[in-house]
């Protein structure tokens, strides 16, 4: 994930920021993805939090480019996020928590979202 993240900063060198958001959390509201990049107009670093639980996108400013470009491995920005001072952004958005990586954790995705059930087929 890191080496990826680094690919995409290095692309994309003009951007005043990222918002890391990755595939497997597919019910993250687009109010989320809004209030996470408002929010960091003013921070180097947002991190939406769900009832205490740290979730995505995380979003950094162009002031982390550097330290995105040398992300390297699958340990993806966790260490750009503990060297900065970031902002705790709470948010009612279960999605930001929501992973989806097997076929009982969409059958549990499925309660939360009307219509959802589509994807199960």
């Amino acid at each position: 994930m890191g080496d990826s993240i680094a690919a995409a900063v290095q692309k994309t060198t003009q951007a005043a920021g990222w918002l890391i958001l990755p595939a497997d959390l597919p019910l993250i509201q687009s109010d989320t993805l809004r209030a996470v990049a408002t929010a960091l107009k003013g921070q180097d670093v947002v991190v939406p939090v769900y009832r205490g639980q740290r979730g995505h996108p995380v979003g950094f400013s162009s002031g982390c480019r550097h330290h995105l470009l040398g992300l390297k491995g699958d340990r993806g920005a966790m260490s750009v996020v503990r060297a900065s001072v970031a902002m705790v952004l709470d948010t009612d958005d279960i999605g930001c928590v929501t992973d989806i990586d097997t076929v009982d954790d969409l059958h549990v995705a499925q309660g939360l979202l009307p219509g959802i059930e589509a994807l199960t087929g």
